[in-house]
């Protein structure tokens, strides 16, 4: 079912009932906000602001809806309108930080971008607008979309807001091969998988009906089996689950991840810059930063992970510790194994500064993951693994997993 038409009707009848409410109208002009109804969202907003001046969210979705008329000025009057009722608001940092980026001001944007970083890490907008930006400015625009091919649409527009990296890849990739698999065509916003990978997918069309992805069947997708009478969804999820559905497809799934241009120069030379240092390339990933915060993204000590190593590195032709991390001091843990660092191997990517991270894990002989999207798409990714990693919390160590088969995310 269509939730956006299912709610708007019901704020239509709540309106009849209770014209004038203010809260109604916020509510209802906020819906055809996310709708991309932008003049009816503006005017049901303007109306609920007069009544009730000091609700942030609608001013946000207001300023939002002025910034997509291409009115840089009063989007930037509505941000600060916000950012007094409620300051820190993320929302309205975001929507602050696209006015100062339409208006040419990248530093401030950014520095806006990194307070949405810092506040809310789950929120996949900031990093993926400062991604973005910083990607532009270093390597140029990424290629256009093409224009939609006519086939039954399949969108996914919450891309690049909804997860991290190593989410993006898997909400992407599963729905492209679902996609394909059906004749179908999907539609992504801009992402950092355009600049990265040489991406053009259409942009999303008209909105489609709303779908999580635990009902739309993605095993019978991906065998090609759509859903009955479908003219199209705009599928919403994380594809966290189980990955074996995934599994026929590697191949595809891999090709679509394949870096491209000044990207594809970079990834070469860090890759064979490691291999240089060794035969047998062992690569560990070690993620804080954003991760602890609560149980589901549990952090695994560090003494699992040298356990591991204390039992394998004797065995192994000519060994490389690669330790991909956001924390490079943990770097003193691995001393006595001469741990090799992204900075060791060249200048970060501008706003890809994970990615020769991501890169090494997909092209290591043995890896070791955490608990993360992250590392465990990057084995998804690994062609000539010969052996997988992961930490175990019942058994309190890392133990062999197929990325192939079994959740990304443990419990």
């Amino acid at each position: 079912m269509h939730a956006l038409e299912t709610a708007g009707r019901a704020l239509d009848r709540a309106g009849r009932l209770r014209p004038g409410d203010a809260a109604v109208l916020a509510e209802h002009g906020r819906l055809c906000e996310r709708a991309g109804l932008t003049e009816r969202a503006a005017a049901l907003l303007q109306r609920a602001l007069a009544a009730r001046p000091d609700d942030g969210d609608s001013w946000v979705a207001l300023g939002r809806a002025a910034l997509r008329r291409g009115d840089a000025a009063w989007a930037g009057r509505c941000a600060r309108r916000a950012l007094r009722l409620a300051p820190g608001l993320p929302p309205g940092l975001l929507l602050a930080g696209a006015v100062r980026e339409a208006q040419g001001a990248d530093g401030e944007a950014l520095a806006l971008y990194d307070r949405v970083i810092a506040a809310a890490p789950g929120l996949g907008t900031g990093f993926s607008r400062r991604a973005m930006l910083l990607l532009r400015r270093a390597m140029g625009d990424a290629p256009p979309p093409r224009q939609p091919s006519g086939k039954r649409r399949l969108s996914v527009s919450t891309l690049g807001h909804a997860g991290r990296f190593g989410n993006q890849l898997l909400q992407y990739g599963y729905l492209r091969i679902c996609a394909e698999c059906n004749g179908m065509e999907l539609e992504t916003p801009d992402w950092i998988g355009r600049p990265l990978y040489g991406l053009d997918d259409p942009l999303p069309g008209p909105p489609l009906p709303s779908l999580h992805e635990e009902d739309c069947g993605v095993p019978a997708l991906l065998d090609g089996r759509a859903l009955a009478g479908a003219g199209g969804h705009d599928v919403v999820g994380y594809f966290c689950g189980d990955t074996a559905p995934l599994a026929p497809h590697r191949e595809r799934f891999r090709a679509l991840f394949t870096p491209v241009g000044a990207v594809a120069e970079r990834a070469t030379a860090a890759l064979d810059g490691l291999r240089a240092r060794g035969r047998t390339l062992v690569a560990i990933h070690l993620r804080r930063g954003d991760f602890g915060r609560n149980d589901r993204f549990w952090i695994a000590p560090e003494g699992w992970y040298l356990d591991w190593l204390a039992g394998v590195w004797t065995v192994l032709d000519r060994p490389v510790l690669y330790l991909a991390t956001d924390a490079p001091e943990l770097a003193d843990r691995f001393a006595r194994y001469r741990p090799v660092l992204a900075g060791d191997l060249g200048a970060p990517l501008p706003g890809a500064e994970f990615f020769t991270d991501h890169w090494i894990l997909s092209r290591a002989d043995h890896v070791a993951v955490s608990n993360s999207s992250f590392s465990v798409t990057a084995a998804l990714l690994n062609p000539a693994l010969r052996a997988a990693l992961r930490p175990d919390r019942e058994r309190a160590r890392l133990v062999p997993f197929d990325p192939w088969n079994g959740p990304v995310l443990l419990p």
